[in-house]
């Protein structure tokens, strides 16, 4: 109680200025439809690049990402490393982990809000989908320890993607660019400074093996088609907008993720192979299983849509509308 009081105190030393989002997110009457009109829902730009003709810059990350993929690929295929792989990230999964109840002001509705949010920034500049679920992570894990007013929310959560763009991607979005995607609600300034204020709080910890990380893995390891890969990380990315999910294991959501794909297509649904290069049987995550089957069904009546609109593009082969299987 003491440290969360003293970490309390010093978040609040260090932001003195009033930061709000808006005035919806200040009245104390907060709601889902205050936040929704909000800044947090700032559309990102148009699109970057109009021209049809890549920069050189997405050239050189075109084939930097080609390169990486043929890394892994050789990587999860080789059976003198892959266990060994996949037994330190199953034992790195459980540290600092964020909790899945938070007393704070921020609501489950403002987190998923933000991440539905994310998503869209994180479509709009082409970055991976480990920079997506780092930058969640690290929005929970802060949650965990911090009792994050709601109107510094969008800033922190900014900032952690931030970071996440840092960590994951080849070529970074400037750090002014995150200032525009809030409509300039936060200066370049005001962003690094809360940088080092989280990172000093993680202790400068901030690479966590992820659910996006493990399904991965697991569908080079078990050669996934095209649509069967997206299938799963359709999956693996609704996930993040339901807090429930913190309380599973990462490599849990990501196994019942590829499960769903296989039986989508009809393959068996958790290889034996699996269970022996892993140690991870079915009945450890036949309840992800359940919970992401209803998540599948029900996104396209959710209010959060962005992880669906996503998937149901031509690019993605439109795997958000295929059926949901039956266990």
């Amino acid at each position: 109680m003491q440290v969360m009081q003293t970490r309390d105190a010093s978040i609040s030393r260090v932001w003195k200025s009033s930061m709000a989002i808006s005035t919806d997110c200040v009245d104390d009457h907060f709601d889902k439809d205050s936040v929704s009109s909000s800044d947090f829902t700032t559309p990102v730009r148009a699109s970057l690049f109009p021209d049809s003709s890549p920069p050189p810059v997405l050239k050189r990350e075109m084939v930097i990402h080609l390169k990486e993929d043929r890394q892994d690929e050789a990587m999860y295929l080789a059976d003198e490393y892959f266990r060994d792989i996949i037994k330190y990230t199953m034992h790195r999964q459980m540290m600092d982990r964020p909790s899945p109840i938070f007393e704070n002001q921020v609501t489950k509705e403002m987190r998923a809000i933000l991440i539905d949010w994310f998503n869209d920034i994180v479509t709009e500049y082409s970055l991976k989908q480990e920079t997506l679920h780092l930058a969640c992570n690290l929005v929970d894990r802060v949650l965990s320890i911090l009792n994050i007013d709601k109107s510094q929310f969008q800033l922190v959560g900014t900032t952690c993607l931030m970071i996440a763009a840092k960590y994951e991607e080849v070529f970074a979005p400037e750090i002014k660019e995150f200032s525009v995607i809030t409509d300039n609600t936060y200066g370049v300034d005001e962003i690094l400074q809360m940088e080092k204020f989280l990172l000093a709080q993680l202790d400068f910890l901030v690479a966590l093996p992820t659910a996006a990380w493990f399904a991965a893995s697991f569908g080079k390891r078990m050669k996934f088609t095209e649509k069967m890969t997206k299938t799963m990380r359709y999956l693996v990315d609704l996930s993040l907008l339901d807090v429930h999910f913190l309380k599973y294991r990462p490599s849990d959501i990501a196994a019942a993720a590829a499960c769903f794909a296989n039986v989508q297509l009809g393959k068996e649904a958790w290889p034996k192979e699996m269970v022996e290069d892993t140690g991870i049987v079915t009945d450890d995550f036949i309840d992800v299983l359940k919970d992401l089957h209803h998540m599948y069904i029900s996104a396209p009546t959710s209010e959060y849509k962005s992880i669906f609109n996503k998937y149901c593009e031509t690019d993605e082969m439109q795997v958000a509308l295929l059926f949901a299987p039956k266990y």
